[in-house]
């Protein structure tokens, strides 16, 4: 069959012009929206914390001891994973690992705590009566679906980021690329933040939204990134995969998607990374 030369130009011009998007897949938590450590105290309750402060001489800090009761509930000594960390880059305890996989809804988890915290009060763990009411009030709030939803919102400069993302064009007018999440997050709360920030939200295809509560894996299960690559089709060396946990990043980076990890919440450095990758 002949081909002219004409239509080889056309061709040829079309193909360097074109800009083939990516496919841009987005963690949630501390990356888009977070949770008020405050509005969280609130719930529990400031007079708490006072009383145990200043009757007890103790640090009003109990992250460290949440966590120390919620690792010995479940010990990790067999895990065949990699954890998933914390805010701090902190492994989570093996039993936080289940509830964001949707392994165990936030009641049955609650019996369990609370049974765990009466086994050690008669072990002496605590050290007054204040202490283990007070991290029982901060288990009740923690695996609280409505108040972890009530106490998240928006990262101002992550969501203008987004939005630029979404809106970004090729040379033919025609939008760049394509929006997804993958986040680990339970089910329950995830659906009210959903409800609450639409506007948000509706930047993503509703199967593009990806959640371990929904579909039992977590990040940074390998099994998790391969999940949303069978699901959705992708192709991973077409995706970049934004997260501000390091573990995450490296994890996406064994599926062959380009992990980006924002540091500190710096979006702008973040924005030149996605400028350099073209999708801005």
């Amino acid at each position: 069959m002949h081909v002219s030369k004409k239509f080889l130009f056309c061709l040829l011009l079309m193909t360097s012009t074109t800009c083939f998007g990516k496919t841009i897949i987005w963690d949630v938590g501390d990356t888009l929206f977070t949770t008020s450590k405050l509005g969280v105290a609130y719930s529990i309750g400031f007079t708490h914390f006072i009383a145990y402060m200043l009757l007890d001489w103790r640090n009003p800090n109990i992250y460290p001891i949440i966590f120390d009761i919620l690792e010995k509930m479940d010990p990790s000594d067999s895990y065949p994973h990699e954890k998933a960390t914390d805010f701090k880059g902190n492994p989570l305890p093996i039993v936080m690992h289940k509830w964001l996989a949707g392994k165990i809804e936030e009641k049955e988890l609650l019996v369990s705590i609370n049974d765990y915290l009466e086994k050690l009060d008669a072990q002496h763990y605590f050290v007054s009566e204040r202490e283990k009411n007070l991290l029982k009030r901060a288990f009740e709030v923690m695996f609280n679906p409505q108040i972890l939803a009530r106490y998240t919102y928006p990262l101002a400069k992550g969501i203008q980021l987004l939005r630029d993302c979404a809106e970004a064009k090729d040379t033919n007018g025609e939008l760049k690329n394509t929006l997804m999440i993958l986040s680990n997050w339970d089910a329950v709360s995830f659906n009210l933040v959903q409800q609450h920030y639409p506007d948000i939200f509706n930047y993503f295809n509703t199967h593009h939204i990806v959640i371990s509560g929904a579909i039992g894996l977590i990040k940074p299960h390998v099994a998790a990134f391969e999940y949303i690559i069978n699901t959705c089709k992708l192709n991973p060396a077409d995706c970049i995969f934004i997260d501000d946990q390091s573990v995450n990043v490296r994890a996406a980076a064994t599926c062959g998607i380009t992990g980006i990890l924002l540091v500190n919440g710096n979006y702008t450095a973040l924005r030149e990374q996605l400028k350099e990758l073209n999708v801005l």
